[in-house]
């Protein structure tokens, strides 16, 4: 039992490391090294764990997309309130990393030009805009049937609404947090507008 629990905390470090690493600024490119001397483990621990560098930053992105697509997931699941709720609080959800510093920090991270260098960076990201969507369709279309969306196109709609969340996102100032509510403001309008949102009363 002890062997894999320091099997785990050794990947743990090597994560949170890597995270570090990453998020601090730096010149030139991070060295497996790097990370290492950070996670105070051996080359032979890293390599049980991941084949290359590569490897670690594909693991970090797949690691939050994961993450993100259960959140959403979540507000599907419950359904709590009116189509309208559940679409405001779907967009809200990803606006909310943008308000929480370790979320920020993790995003930032994936988003790093490193990271975006990984091979198979591409394909996990292709992948994890469908998992992050198909809660949004799963709303969209619960919306068409009772009326709420008479204008949805689920499938096309959830792609529109998630692309325009992740362009206002990519050019907000995360510290202007008053701006950031705003702009959620902005895009859950949008959103309600485009698939012509019926008032629930």
């Amino acid at each position: 039992m002890r062997a894999g629990s320091d099997h785990e905390r050794d990947r743990r470090c090597i994560i949170d490391a890597a995270y570090s690493c990453l998020f601090e600024p730096h010149t030139g490119p991070i060295r497996v090294s790097d990370i290492l001397r950070r996670a105070g483990v051996s080359s032979r621990a890293f390599y049980r764990h991941f084949g290359s560098k590569d490897d670690l930053f594909l693991a970090l992105l797949q690691r939050e997309c994961d993450a993100l697509a259960a959140r959403v997931d979540r507000i599907a699941e419950r359904a709590a309130g009116n189509p309208s709720d559940q679409l405001a609080a779907w967009i809200g959800e990803l606006f909310d990393l943008c308000a929480d510093p370790q979320l920020r920090m993790h995003v930032t991270v994936i988003d790093s030009d490193e990271v975006r260098a990984a091979a198979g960076y591409r394909a996990i990201r292709e992948r994890s805009h469908a998992d992050r969507e198909r809660s949004l369709v799963e709303i969209l279309a619960r919306g068409r049937v009772d009326g709420s969306f008479p204008l949805a196109d689920p499938e096309l709609d959830a792609v529109a609404i998630s692309a325009a969340v992740g362009r206002v996102l990519a050019s907000e100032v995360f510290n202007d947090l008053p701006g950031l509510e705003k702009s959620r403001a902005r895009v859950v309008g949008f959103a309600l507008r485009a698939v012509g949102a019926v008032d629930p009363g």
